[in-house]
């Protein structure tokens, strides 16, 4: 069994039931019983889904309303910042590769932050141990030099992406909490 739409010579459109061993020919015009053809017409009725809304300020950055019309949506409109609608896949995925992008400079940013401390407090931390090292034995001496060399050759670890995306366009096997390894990472089997 079939639902098509039919059309008869009079112009009466029709959405009837056509059985499997009938095809290909039509039932009659249930408004005037004359014959018909089978002819397809476009869907009446569209699915779509609310945007996802942002908002834009003035120096690039962006903020997030928990609800597109709720009261920190009007906010941000009284404070001049710009509603951007993303109204599909496509958008989204658009806007989460610029917010990946920005959140990983970002990350970077702090990243180097923390090396350059990180760096300065070795240098101190050497300076001291070379210090000790002149009342050390050879022996003593020669296991802090090795000591040094097994900590500059740790591998150094930095962010390789941000993982910025929107829910409600990402929830699927990848976004769950089964699809993630014991460290939070993305698994890749």
């Amino acid at each position: 069994m079939a639902l098509i739409d039919i059309v008869c010579p009079a112009g009466h459109v029709a959405e009837v039931v056509r059985m499997v061993v009938d095809w290909p020919k039509t039932p009659p015009c249930p408004t005037c019983g004359e014959p018909t053809e089978q002819t397809f017409l476009p869907k009446a009725t569209r699915w779509t889904v609310d945007p996802v809304v942002v908002y834009k300020a003035a120096d690039g950055s962006f903020r997030f309303p928990g609800d597109a019309n709720g009261l920190s949506a009007k906010q941000y409109e009284r404070q001049g910042y710009e509603r951007v609608e993303l109204r599909g896949a496509a958008d989204v995925r658009r806007f989460e590769k610029v917010m990946g992008k920005h959140e990983y400079s970002r990350a970077m940013r702090k990243v180097e932050v923390m090396q350059a401390a990180r760096e300065a407090s070795e240098k101190e931390r050497r300076s001291q141990l070379r210090d000790e090292m002149r009342g050390m034995s050879a022996y003593g001496r020669d296991l802090a030099r090795e000591a040094m060399r097994n900590n500059d050759n740790k591998p150094r670890e930095y962010a390789k992406e941000s993982g910025f995306t929107s829910e409600v366009y990402s929830y699927d096997r990848s976004s769950r909490e089964a699809a993630r390894d014991p460290q939070g990472r993305r698994r890749r089997d």
